[in-house]
């Protein structure tokens, strides 16, 4: 049905209600004209909506999502494991007293360098010098008394073998030798006697002279003064603690390493790390020995770290930041963090989104599954998912899923 038909139509049916309209004088009831052309207009747009939906199109698909895109290069990869720690000195010492008496001088602040064999800390000798001298006496006494036993024993031997002579002429009898080979084992008796109590006159002259050395306290090994524990006038006895001295020329990084990252952590494998105190340098080390029990709670383990000290700037105690060099690859494949979906940060297995695209059709987004390495920089190298040359969606979006149409911004 066309537009004319319709609209013929409408003139006849308004026709026929204009002469059932017509008045008694014979005029047209002004109301006929109305009514035809209300009836054309609804015959028109009945025809237009039909027309209408005939000819409706399918709808429109969705515009493709902006995304910042990202060829992979290959590039040269350094893999490390962030560490943390404090420096430590494996030689830390307390000095102590080893005798009893008054402080009169110390040589020796905190922060001063010693070297081994140094003294810093002197105790009033007078009391252990008058020992000495007594037991220097004690010694001679010792010594009079074993050369008087001598003599009585070379006098009883003589009186024995002249006891001897007699008998054999008849001019003593048996008793009388006997006395006399009595007389002799005395003689022996007393000299091993006195040898005795010289030897102990000389043990106990010795310890009186080493409580006078005793007095003098050095230091055992070399390094710096970390606390000085007595000032002169102190009084100390053994054990107490005057200082506490540490070797910075040899010191150690105490750091601990999550158990997910052990695995590539061997002995000799170099270490950079920075402290505060000297903010913008780095210094070196290298892994002496990885923990071979692990905290059963922090699923930690501890990694000791040799640093070269030798530049004189480090001090045991300092925080260091550094990272383990586990490894290096030439022709490695990395991303941005930015661009991988994964559970959690320790979790080896990801995911991004690939852009493909065919000729004559839309670069489009699929989901690719990849298995991560190591992280640094704001990178990750990805093992295996991944190859060079392939285009990625540089940034998660929530706009992004598999098969969507992209557009690079």
């Amino acid at each position: 049905m066309n537009i004319s038909t319709i609209l013929t139509f409408g003139a006849q049916a308004g026709g026929r209600s204009a002469t059932r309209g017509s008045r008694a004088d014979g005029g047209v009831c002004p109301t006929a004209g109305v009514l035809r052309l209300s009836i054309a207009a609804c015959c028109l747009s009945a025809l237009t909506a039909c027309r209408s939906v005939n000819t409706a199109s399918p709808p429109a698909e969705s515009a493709p999502v902006r995304v910042q895109t990202l060829r992979i290069e290959p590039r040269t990869f350094a893999s490390t494991v962030p560490v943390t720690g404090t420096l430590v000195s494996p030689t830390r010492v307390e000095v102590k007293a080893e005798t009893i008496g008054r402080v009169v001088k110390v040589a020796k602040e905190e922060g001063d360098s010693v070297a081994a064999g140094e003294p810093i800390v002197w105790l009033d000798p007078v009391n252990y010098e008058l020992a000495v001298a007594q037991a220097n006496s004690a010694v001679k006494v010792a010594e009079a008394a074993l050369a008087k036993a001598e003599v009585a024993e070379r006098h009883a031997a003589s009186e024995l073998e002249r006891a001897r002579n007699l008998l054999r002429s008849g001019g003593i009898t048996d008793k009388d030798l006997k006395s006399a080979q009595v007389a002799g084992q005395e003689g022996r008796a007393q000299v091993e006697l006195a040898q005795a109590q010289l030897a102990q006159a000389r043990v106990s002259a010795e310890t009186a002279r080493k409580h006078v050395r005793d007095t003098v306290i050095p230091a055992p090994v070399g390094g710096q003064v970390a606390r000085r524990h007595v000032s002169v006038g102190s009084y100390v006895e053994a054990p107490t603690a005057v200082f506490t001295l540490v070797d910075n020329g040899r010191l150690e990084l105490e750091a601990l390493v999550p158990t997910s990252d052990l695995a590539s952590i061997r002995a000799r494998q170099s270490v950079t790390f920075t402290v505060n105190s000297y903010s913008g340098m780095r210094f070196r080390g290298s892994v002496i020995e990885v923990s071979p029990a692990v905290d059963a709670e922090a699923r930690t383990a501890k990694v000791r770290i040799a640093v070269d000290a030798s530049g004189g700037k480090l001090r045991a105690g300092l925080f260091a930041e550094g990272e383990i060099l586990t490894g290096s690859a030439a022709n490695a494949i990395l991303v941005p963090i930015a661009a991988v979906y994964r559970d959690d940060r320790s979790s080896k297995q990801a995911y991004l989104f690939v852009v493909m695209q065919n000729k004559g059709e839309p670069a489009k987004a699929f989901r690719r599954a990849i298995r991560i390495g190591a992280e640094k920089d704001n990178l990750l190298q990805v093992l295996e998912g991944l190859q060079a040359g392939e285009v990625v969606v540089a940034e998660q979006s929530i706009e992004v899923a598999d098969g969507v149409r992209i557009e690079v911004k």
